[in-house]
Formats: C-alpha cells, sequence, structure tokens
C-alpha cells in the first residue's frame, strides 16, 4: 500500500505539472497570437506610422543588408545610434532575410511580450499557488500597460520586457550568473537600463557575497557614462547626447541629483504634478492594491518612474504609449513578493480577495471604463478590422507610388511604402523628392510638426504636379521626375 501511495503521488505529481505547463504554455502562445493579430490588423489599416515604426524598420533592414543603420525619416545620413543606444535591435535582422517587412517587427515585439510572461508565472509560483500564479500571469498579460505597448507600434524597450523579468527572477533565486548575464544584455537594449542596473545591484547588497551588487552599480553606472558621454555624441549630428530633458531640475546629470537633494520638496512635487501624473502613478499603483510599497524590488522601478515624471515632454505622463510596460513588469513581480511578505499569499481569505482584484480591475479598465488601452476592447466590438472610406482612399494613394523613387510622405502612410521606396517625412531634408503623398485630414505630418496644407503650398511652389487625388489623399510628382533610380532603393 505504501508504494502504491507513492507512485500514486508521483503520478498526480506529474500530472500537475504537465497540466501547469500547459496552461502556461496556452496563456503565453495566446498573448502572442491575439497581439500579433492585433498588430497586424493595426498596421493593416493604416494605424502604424513612421515614428516610431517606420524608423526602427528603416534601421533593422539596414542591418539586415550589414550596413550603417541610417534612418532617412530621420534625415538623410542619420545614424539610429545618434539617437539612442539600442544595437539589440539587430537581433531582429536574420527575420528580415524571411519577410522584408516591418511587420517582422511587430510579430517580434508580440513574441517578447509573450515571452515575459512564463517568468512571471515562475516568479509568482515561488510564492504562491499553482492557480494564484496563473491569475497573476494572466493579469500581467491582459494589463493596461501591455496593451499600451501593443497598441503602439515596435519600440526598442520591447526587448527589455523578457530580459527584465530574467533579471529579477534570478536576483530573487540568487543566481548571479543569470543575473550578470541579463545585466549585460540589458545594457544593449537602451541606454537608461544603467540606472536600472544601478538600483538592481543596491538590492544585492542585500544578500551575500555582496561583490555582484557592487559590479552591478559600477557596470550601471559606467554604461551609462559610456554611451551618453562617447558613443551616441559620436554618431550625434550635434556631437552630444540629445535626451536630456529633465529641465525642470537641471541642465545635466549632477545637476539634477543636486537638486534632488537640496530642494526634496521641489523634487516631490514635480513627481506628481501636473495631475496627470498622479493619475498614472494610480494606475500603476492602485491595481496591484498598493503591495509593490512592500518589496525592495519596487526599488527597481525607480529609475524607470523617475525617468518618466521628471521628464519635461509631456507625453511621456501618460497612460500612452510604451513607456509603462517595463515599470509595470517589475511592480507587478513587486506585488508579488510584497504580497507574501505580508502574508496574504498565506491566508485564504486574503488571498481570494486580492487574486479578484487582479481579475477585476483589468476588465474594468480595459472593457468598461474604456480610458486605458483600447486593444482588448476593439478587438470585442469589431473595429479593429473595420474598413472605411478613408482608408480605401489611403491605399489607393499608395498604389500610385512605383517602387524605388525617394518619397517624401506623411507619418501614417510612410510604413506602407517603405518596403519598395526611400522614404522620409515632409520637412526632413533629403537630396531627392520624386513623389509627395499628403493626408490632408491629418493636423499634422509628423515630425517637424507641419502641417499639410502648408507642405502642399511648398510642394506646389516648387513645381510638384497632381497626379492623384481622392478623399483628402493627395498624390504630387517632382517636375524632374525621370523614373525609379538605384539612389531611392530602401
Amino acid at each position: 500500500m505504501t508504494a502504491l501511495a507513492a507512485l500514486a503521488t508521483v503520478t498526480r505529481s506529474a500530472r500537475a505539472r504537465i497540466t501547469e505547463h500547459w496552461q502556461v504554455s496556452l496563456l503565453t502562445g495566446l498573448l502572442f497570437v491575439v497581439y500579433s493579430g492585433y498588430g497586424l490588423l493595426r498596421h493593416a489599416t493604416y494605424l502604424t506610422a513612421g515614428y516610431d515604426l517606420g524608423i526602427f524598420d528603416q534601421a533593422v533592414r539596414n542591418y539586415a543588408r550589414f550596413r550603417a543603420p541610417h534612418v532617412p525619416l530621420k534625415g538623410a545620413d542619420y545614424n539610429i545610434l545618434a539617437d539612442h543606444f539600442h544595437p539589440i535591435i539587430a537581433l531582429a535582422a536574420p527575420l528580415y532575410w524571411i519577410w522584408d517587412s516591418p511587420c517582422v517587427l511587430l510579430l517580434v515585439q508580440m513574441a517578447l511580450i509573450a515571452a515575459s510572461a512564463p517568468v512571471v508565472y515562475s516568479f509568482a509560483l515561488r510564492r504562491m499557488s499553482r492557480g494564484g500564479a496563473l491569475v497573476v500571469t494572466v493579469a500581467y498579460g491582459v494589463s493596461w500597460a501591455i496593451q499600451a505597448m501593443v497598441d503602439f507600434d515596435f519600440h526598442e524597450v520591447a526587448w527589455g520586457l523578457p530580459i527584465l523579468a530574467v533579471a529579477v527572477d534570478a536576483l530573487d533565486r540568487r543566481d548571479d550568473r543569470v543575473l550578470l548575464v541579463s545585466a549585460g544584455l540589458l545594457l544593449l537594449v537602451r541606454e537608461d537600463m544603467g540606472a536600472v542596473l544601478v538600483m538592481i545591484g543596491l538590492v544585492r547588497l542585500a544578500y551575500r557575497p555582496r561583490r555582484t551588487g557592487y559590479l552591478l552599480i559600477g557596470a550601471g553606472i559606467a554604461g551609462y557614462l559610456l554611451v551618453t558621454a562617447v558613443i551616441i555624441p559620436a554618431f550625434a549630428p550635434t556631437g552630444q547626447f540629445a535626451y536630456w530633458t529633465f529641465d525642470a531640475l537641471g541642465p545635466d546629470l549632477p545637476h539634477a541629483l543636486l537638486t534632488i537633494l537640496t530642494h526634496p520638496v521641489h523634487t516631490v512635487q514635480l513627481l506628481f504634478t501636473p495631475a496627470i501624473k498622479a493619475q498614472t502613478l494610480a494606475y500603476f499603483f492602485l491595481p496591484l492594491a498598493l503591495l509593490p510599497l512592500r518589496s525592495r524590488y519596487c526599488l527597481i522601478a525607480a529609475p524607470l518612474l523617475a525617468e518618466r515624471f521628471f521628464n519635461s515632454r509631456e507625453h511621456v505622463w501618460t497612460t500612452h504609449f510604451h513607456y509603462n510596460a517595463l515599470p509595470w513588469l517589475v511592480l507587478v513581480l513587486a506585488m508579488v513578493d510584497g504580497g507574501a511578505r505580508l502574508g496574504i499569499w498565506n491566508r485564504p481569505k486574503l488571498n481570494r480577495v486580492m487574486l479578484a482584484w487582479l481579475v477585476i480591475v483589468p476588465v474594468y479598465l480595459n472593457t468598461v471604463a474604456n480610458i486605458t488601452a483600447p486593444v482588448i476592447r476593439r478587438m470585442l466590438i469589431g473595429s479593429a478590422w473595420q474598413m472605411d472610406a478613408h482608408l480605401r482612399d489611403q491605399q489607393a494613394a499608395v498604389r500610385q507610388v512605383p517602387a524605388n523613387v525617394c518619397v517624401s510622405v506623411d507619418d501614417r502612410l510612410a510604413t506602407h511604402l517603405i518596403t519598395t521606396n526611400r522614404v522620409t517625412l515632409p520637412g526632413i531634408p533629403t537630396p531627392r523628392t520624386d513623389f509627395v503623398v499628403l493626408d490632408l485630414g491629418q493636423e499634422q505630418v509628423g515630425f517637424p510638426l507641419d502641417s499639410p496644407q502648408r507642405v502642399l503650398a511648398d510642394s506646389r511652389a516648387a513645381g510638384f504636379v497632381t497626379v492623384f487625388t481622392r478623399g483628402n489623399l493627395i498624390v504630387l510628382r517632382s517636375p524632374d521626375y525621370t523614373g525609379p533610380s538605384e539612389l531611392c532603393r530602401p
């Protein structure tokens, strides 16, 4: 009987593990399939744009051809490494040998999002039941922050999701080897990951031996300084790092740190005002019932949040775009750890209440309230794949442009011409323009923020002739156009 009982126990355990792996694999696959479908639909319905999908497409396409990552959308000879330091995006280049399309990057982003889910599950499973860990993973995967990333083209920070998840998980397991490898990869995602490494190092100092913590802190500081003071300036047309946008704190990092230390009240005010900042912070912490504040892992999100809310650029204060995904990942893991430290997961009633909260809040925010990312809602009501007259006009305008010509185009049309032409935005200096394609219904053509009416007037003054017009779409051709050119290949 003892042997039979032991065998039965082993069998039940094996079945439980198989069920567990099946459930996590199914969830991961569903996240990839649903989000990929949505991303491809966004592209098919002309909701993707030159900023940012087109920019990364031009950079990765050049990597795939073993060329410098020049991005005509930002300038004739503009190297993307003058903008941000993200060489990790070159890992997507081999996929362009299979399918030369910006859709590749959309699929890559969805795969990176999905890849972070099993790590979240593994982290949660060390502190709670299998069912609870699965609920946490679902709540993470369908959260407003992840949907905000899905709803905005492609961005390099997507690579940071699975890498940062692995780093925090390794930190939690005291696996220094994996931690150091993932930390090194994070430095290739973006220059601000150096600050994240510093915070990971500070948390690691709480455990012995502490040399790994000091190594992470040193690598984070050195990596940030090397990239912002040497590498990016070497490629930048101005010879300097252009993304210091924390004017309220000071002209550079040392002055900003001094301001934070000497004017703490001013610093706190900057963090919470105007009100949109407090609202976004509430979106981060209230759905997680403030539990991240009980975990030391919350410190890892601090530089990501500070970078957002001390910033002078207003669009980074909102719940939109891709900026929310990385801090959300960290805060979800901190929530799990914080709940464990408070004993919530070991108390059946509190455990059920908290898990119900994690289910109810995302459903409310993403479907009923409709005030965050629209992915699930748009899929449910069918608006994600609806065609209208304006969309057909956009498709018709794009078909008027032959391959291998130099095109100055509205931001929303750029990604549909970028695989066959050299594409820029109106107002970006370029040695040659064969066609101009505008959507007169847009307020702005992109960056620079010119109105399409002004671009149209300037083009006509330069002798461009109208070759197509339908609805709000208009296509103009240069008076000097003689046909496709090798100089205008994508």
